[in-house]
């Protein structure tokens, strides 16, 4: 097996600008994800990875409803699949809603359960959510029916722990 391009290997995420809005929306587009409800205002809670100059590999965001948290929006350029960004997209999003005093975190997905499961995400009824999370618009819109709806319950670190991304 081939060695993964160094702009892959040292991918790292920092928090999105207002700026990410257009190409994280693209970015989305590509993956076939949801995006026609992003505003600038939610950039605020995305983090993004770039690779130079070829713009942006991933992105992930997060929308929280008290102490639970959906997870969205977390997709990886193609090209830049199956070389651990989007593992490192999780572990970012993880710590920042742990940093925020996040206990749980959400999400729906059609294409990628596997992807969860195998990081510690279970399946759920979309009932079992707070009502908060069930009237996203992800929730009531976005996402079909048929989407898997998964959880996964997180330590939330203390208020005087720092998350590096803010």
């Amino acid at each position: 097996m081939s060695q993964p391009p160094e702009s892959l290997v040292r991918s790292l995420f920092v928090r999105a600008e207002a700026a990410s809005l257009s190409p994280v929306r693209s970015l989305l587009r590509d993956a076939s994800l949801p995006e026609s409800d992003l505003r600038e205002e939610h950039m605020e809670a995305f983090f993004v990875s770039r690779a130079g100059d070829e713009g942006i590999l991933a992105c992930v965001g997060l929308e929280r409803f008290g102490d639970t948290a959906l997870l969205r929006s977390l997709a990886v350029r193609a090209d830049a699949r199956g070389n651990g960004v989007g593992d490192q997209a999780l572990q970012t999003m993880e710590a920042f809603a742990a940093s925020k005093g996040v206990n749980r975190l959400c999400i729906l997905t059609t294409t990628a359960e596997p992807f969860f499961k195998a990081r510690g995400f279970e399946r759920c009824d979309r009932a079992a959510l707070p009502a908060s999370v069930q009237a996203s618009s992800e929730f009531k819109s976005l996402c079909p029916a048929s989407a898997v709806c998964m959880f996964k319950e997180i330590t939330p670190t203390s208020s005087t722990e720092k998350h590096p991304h803010g």
